[in-house]
């Protein structure tokens, strides 16, 4: 989607209302004007719409996309992956392959930079997970960060490889951290954090056989000396899956914390999804005890039944004013269809 696309996913839409095909909308955060035109469109009066027919919507987060649409849909939605581990076998497992890794020579100092940029990027991911005590402000990095990062690295190899020059660590940096990433961060204490990741593990040093990104850690975090990209699946594999804080250059206190808050947070989310009319302790859901206190408080304070044919007969037994015909006819007698 984008611009001038919508009359183009129209015709697609009504060929698959007949045919009974499948349609794909992609980046429909483009045409939100066409989005809330869309509902309708679904809901079609004077047209059947095959059984077989399905749409598909991939959209970026956007605060204006239409409500009804939403409801509508099943949705699906992508969160970066939990833990150091999951998001570089992630990375490694959809951006990264063999084929990638050979693009730039030398090879060796290629594939020592992706590793290390990867690496910083799931760092900095989770990061987020501990608060305030990992970024100032939760920042938003994503997919295309990395991308971008990448793509410069490749650039500057390949320039440097053209003209035999050396590499600029200090121009790789200041993308990477000031102007990639960086594009990101408005607080200035996160802006130097960051600055400190790009300058201790993208530089000259990592092209050591086995570099290690700490001195002292339980697990040895090292950019593995292979150039196959199975092998660093292999060692990637070998990541423990708890993440210590000290990884981060963080207390063993943070851990607790994100763990008590994580705990919380799924305790509270239970509570809010359970049946309405899931009982405590009495087994009465919290509209029935309503109910059972409103009939116990008010049922009491009622008058008596009203009997109609009681009250009818009473006026009839009682006297109008002169000259206005027979007793009891309501129709006649104003101050009996009052009492009535």
């Amino acid at each position: 989607m984008g611009e001038e696309q919508e009359l183009q996913a129209q015709e697609l839409i009504d060929q698959a209302f007949i045919g009974g095909k499948w349609v794909v909308l992609s980046n429909c955060h483009l045409s939100l004007e066409y989005m809330a035109d869309l509902e309708e469109i679904l809901n079609p009066r004077d047209k059947e719409i095959h059984e077989n027919f399905r749409l598909f919507i991939t959209c970026e987060p956007h605060k204006e996309f239409p409500l009804g649409l939403l409801q509508m849909a099943i949705k699906v939605t992508t969160e970066p992956p939990d833990g150091l581990k999951a998001g570089i076998s992630r990375t490694f497992n959809t951006m990264i392959n063999q084929d990638f890794m050979e693009k730039v020579e030398p090879y060796d100092k290629w594939r020592s930079l992706i590793f290390a940029v990867c690496f910083m990027h799931s760092i900095v991911q989770e990061r987020r997970k501990f608060g305030a005590l990992g970024f100032c402000i939760a920042y938003e990095f994503n997919t295309s960060d990395l991308e971008a990062s990448l793509g410069y690295v490749d650039k500057h190899l390949t320039l440097a490889m053209a003209n035999n020059t050396q590499y600029s660590f200090r121009a790789i940096q200041y993308m990477i951290a000031e102007v990639q990433y960086g594009g990101r961060i408005t607080d200035g204490i996160d802006r130097e954090l960051f600055a400190t990741y790009a300058l201790k593990w993208v530089n000259e040093q990592i092209f050591q056989p086995n570099y290690s990104f700490f001195a002292n850690s339980e697990f040895n975090y090292h950019i593995p000396d292979a150039l196959e990209h199975m092998k660093l699946l292999e060692y990637i594999e070998k990541i423990p899956d708890n993440d210590s804080p000290n990884v981060f250059g963080l207390h063993a206190n943070a851990d607790l914390t994100f763990r008590k808050k994580k705990s919380v947070a799924m305790i509270n989310t239970l509570l809010d999804t359970q049946p309405k009319d899931a009982g405590g302790g009495s087994g009465k859901s919290r509209e029935e005890e309503v109910k059972d206190n409103v009939m116990k408080d008010l049922l009491p304070q009622l008058p008596a039944n009203f009997d109609l044919m009681d009250v009818l007969d009473k006026l009839k037994t009682l006297k109008g004013p002169r000259g206005l015909g027979e007793m009891g006819k309501l129709d006649k007698i104003p101050l009996n269809n009052f009492l009535l």
